[in-house]
């Protein structure tokens, strides 16, 4: 018997993955990177102008979204995607 997988199930296997620009390492997780696995270069959040600039790091740090609060049109394309 199959089971019906629930919203919840089905947002929690959606993979981001971004290729950072300064040395090419493809990193992956379900969270938006803030640095980059390989360089340790800092990234920007996804569709970052249309959000509110951050006062602090704590502020800053909110900004970045869990993989099923995104939508392809707020990542950079060539450097982004959600999988």
């Amino acid at each position: 018997m199959k089971t019906k997988e629930t919203r919840k199930e089905k947002l929690s296997h959606v993979l981001l993955i971004k290729k950072c620009h300064c040395c090419g390492e493809l990193n992956e997780g379900r969270r938006e990177m803030e640095r980059c696995q390989g360089c340790n270069k800092s990234f920007l959040p996804s569709n970052y102008f249309s959000k509110v600039h951050a006062k602090n790091s704590l502020e800053y740090q909110q900004l970045f979204a869990h993989s099923h609060e995104l939508h392809e049109d707020d990542i950079v394309k060539g450097l982004g995607v959600i999988w």
